[in-house]
């Protein structure tokens, strides 16, 4: 479609988490994607990662490539509480950050600075914008804050002006699909999916477009 029609898409290939994988995203075609290799100790997965990169660069260094360090959790589920194993012992150093940049060469970083995969019923915690700064200080490349359903506006503003670039909500989207979805099949005797999808669709949309504007201050 990209190439036929000339049409803006953006392919992003999220949370790969071998080698293997990522190369097979990139032979596709993608034009960004992330090595996650947050689970990995922090030898294997600097080593994993670069490999990534020199890949990239070797094959199609137009790829972005995103690296993870730190533990969010990997859910996209509501929760009853923080995920098993997210700690603030499990935040991202400035310091560790600023030598896997250099040692990897990535694009982008996804850190750990408060968020989490998933959203919490009781409310997320609020995030540490004091080492939002200081990882865009040390490491020097654009972060991208992973887990960003169920955080608040006051704390998505001020994590952008501290230099947060990229935000996914995937959760949040997923909640209001759903809660839309079920309202529609209980509300009416429609059989067609064109009908009885479009009030999800267009819950997603009124989702999206709340937080493109919050995002860029419209």
């Amino acid at each position: 479609l990209r190439e036929e029609y000339d049409y803006p898409i953006f392919l992003n290939a999220d949370h790969t988490y071998t080698f293997d994988k990522f190369k097979e995203s990139v032979d596709a075609g993608v034009d960004s994607i992330i090595l996650d290799g947050a689970r990995l100790t922090l030898e294997k997965n600097t080593l994993v990662t670069k490999r990534c990169v020199e890949y990239v660069q070797k094959n199609n260094p137009g790829v972005l490539v995103e690296g993870e360090l730190g533990y969010i959790g990997s859910s996209s589920k509501i929760l009853e509480e923080i995920p098993e194993g997210v700690s603030e012992d499990t935040m991202t150093d400035p310091d560790v950050a600023k030598k896997f940049v250099e040692e990897t060469k990535i694009d982008l970083l996804a850190p750990s600075v408060g968020n989490i995969h998933g959203m919490i019923k009781t409310g997320n915690p609020k995030l540490d914008i004091k080492r939002i700064k200081a990882l865009r200080e040390t490491a020097g490349v654009p972060l991208v804050l992973h887990g960003g359903s169920g955080i608040s506006d006051e704390d998505f503003v001020k994590a952008i002006k501290a230099g947060i670039s990229i935000i996914h909500i995937n959760t949040e989207i997923r909640v209001a699909y759903k809660r839309a979805l079920t309202l529609s099949l209980q509300e009416t005797e429609e059989i067609a999916p064109y009908k009885y999808l479009k009030p999800a669709v267009q819950a997603i949309q009124k989702v999206v477009e709340s937080r493109l504007k919050l995002f860029n201050k419209i």
